[in-house]
């Protein structure tokens, strides 16, 4: 779960000031072991934006925050479980 964060935290604008909660481990429907959670990051103005959805496979280029992803609900399904 920590790997995830990490490359969650390398996605935002100001890494540092994430926060996370209801972060979990899990093996989706494709047996991928992935984290899952939310994540509350600071926008372009140094606000917090609000809490999204996040999946991560431990590394920034396999990290998908939900504003990223047009399908996002349908990923979630299949790897959050």
């Amino acid at each position: 779960m920590h790997e995830g964060e990490a490359a969650v935290r390398e996605k935002l604008k100001d890494g540092p000031a994430a926060k996370f909660k209801n972060v979990y481990f899990c093996r989706g429907s494709k047996g991928v072991p992935m984290s899952c959670g939310y994540v509350n990051g600071k926008n372009s103005f140094g606000a917090y934006g609000g809490f999204q959805r996040f999946i991560s496979a431990g590394k920034p280029e396999l990290t998908y925050l939900e504003t990223e992803v047009s399908d996002f609900s349908g990923v979630w399904r299949m790897f959050c479980r």
